[in-house]
């Protein structure tokens, strides 16, 4: 869903109520920017500030031994900068290079990975409904999640893109002055030439139409500088391009919710059908629709079962009204791994425990059932009320996550591609599975 965009990028200060932005920007997957007095307080735009450059010590030094990757900026390959592995140590003493040679940026670098990152920053109220970390977060698979730091001089950049999985994300710029062109969605289309090809990486000396004059042969795009402080607002699928006109470091992060999840759902579709029609020749050989998975999962990044899972999660917690921390505590547990929380479980196994809470809350519960068993489609009204009434919002919220959860399990149990899995009839939820497609 994409609302009427307007003619500039609005800017909001810390006037905006939380129910204002989502549905005004969120819910009709608009763009926005914030104003700098929204992370004015942030430790890091003092610690990360060295008399407005960038204190490069204090960033990198606590981190010299690790391993990370950075993008070469004066190379394109299909695309994208080619990726190179080096150790923060070396990173920090090209950066204080006086004539450097390469353009090199630091980007997706999961910094707070194993830090708290409320010592650094404070997750703004408009961006707390946050499937994809609060999801990794209670993974037990695995230590991931979708919180990056970039950093790169002058002259590095971002090709244009979309963001991973067709998530929002929030840009935040702590130190330097970044430029940022942006389509709304569809207008990227008219950056391919007339004989088809892929889209340009780099958009930056093209001719551009104001956004809302859809009349034109050019692409609408917004141009913008982002200053210091302030946050920008990424919506789903928007392509974009950014480059750093100083030294500068950002703080991001990709996410979705119920806003999105719809979208996310069809772009997940659209990239396992892209993966079929590549491996289309093999297609009669047995286990294919589950190879076509793990493809999709090197590919996109996640398939089907981490996506399902995800989904059976929201509606569990939301449900139960309970925390990733209390949901996990209430998983039964499985005999044959160690009851240490730092154990890793295999995806296969918290799926099958995740159906197991799912199935006796539903034999618990009739009304969980009952909800399960509304019809998906009905209009948004009931939620969209509740953002009006005083002291809502967050009840709002969750209504508004399990309504999309129990969508988007309708959608997805109705997929040809997830019933050739067989995901619907496997596991301690397999009989609600069949109860949902026959009702």
């Amino acid at each position: 869903m994409v609302g009427n965009i307007p003619e500039s990028v609005p800017y909001l200060d810390k006037k905006i109520a939380y129910a204002d932005f989502y549905t005004k920007f969120l819910h009709p997957n608009l763009l926005c920017l914030f104003t700098e007095d929204h992370t004015s307080a942030w430790p890091v735009r003092s610690e990360w500030d060295a008399n407005g450059l960038i204190n490069i010590d204090g960033i990198i030094k606590p981190f010299s031994c690790k391993e990370i990757c950075v993008a070469n900026c004066q190379e394109l390959n299909f695309g994208t900068h080619p990726m190179l592995t080096m150790s923060a140590e070396d990173y920090l003493s090209y950066w204080k290079e006086a004539n450097k040679e390469k353009v090199l940026y630091l980007k997706d670098w999961h910094y707070f990975r194993n830090h708290n990152f409320n010592d650094f920053y404070r997750l703004p109220i408009y961006f707390s409904s946050d499937w994809l970390n609060e999801f990794s977060d209670f993974r037990t698979d695995c230590d991931d999640d979708f919180r990056f730091v970039y950093i790169g001089p002058k002259g590095t950049w971002t090709p244009l893109h979309a963001d991973v999985y067709g998530s929002f994300s929030w840009s935040a710029n702590i130190i330097g002055l970044k430029r940022w062109w942006i389509f709304p969605p569809g207008e990227e289309k008219k950056l391919i030439g007339p004989n088809g090809g892929s889209l340009p990486a780099d958009i930056s000396d093209r001719k551009f139409a104001k956004p809302g004059c859809e009349a034109s042969d050019f692409p609408q795009c917004y141009v913008f500088d982002q200053r210091p402080g302030e946050m920008f607002f990424v919506p789903s699928g928007w392509y974009h391009q950014v480059m750093n006109l100083t030294d500068c470091v950002s703080i991001n992060n990709n996410w979705l919710n119920a806003c999105n999840v719809g979208l996310v759902w069809r772009h997940l579709q659209s990239q396992l059908q892209e993966v079929k029609r590549s491996c289309s020749d093999v297609q009669s050989t047995p286990g294919w629709n589950e190879a076509c998975q793990d493809c999709l999962k090197a590919w996109e990044g996640w398939n089907y079962l981490e996506f399902f899972l995800l989904v059976k999660y929201i509606l569990l917690s939301r449900w139960l009204r309970k925390t990733w921390q209390e949901i996990r505590d209430l998983l039964p547990k499985c005999p044959l791994i160690s009851k240490d929380s730092n154990t890793i479980v295999p995806l296969s196994i918290l799926n099958e425990q995740v159906d197991d809470l799912l199935s006796t809350t539903a034999k618990n519960d009739s009304s969980f059932v009952e909800r399960l068993l509304e019809n998906p489609q009905k209009d948004d009204t009931h939620w969209l009320k509740l953002f009006t009434e005083v002291g809502n919002v967050s009840r709002a919220v969750r209504e508004h996550d399990l309504t999309q959860a129990i969508r988007t399990i309708h959608s997805m149990l109705m997929d040809g591609d997830l019933q050739s899995l067989g995901m619907h009839t496997r596991g301690p939820a397999a009989w609600l599975w069949k109860v949902l497609i026959n009702s």
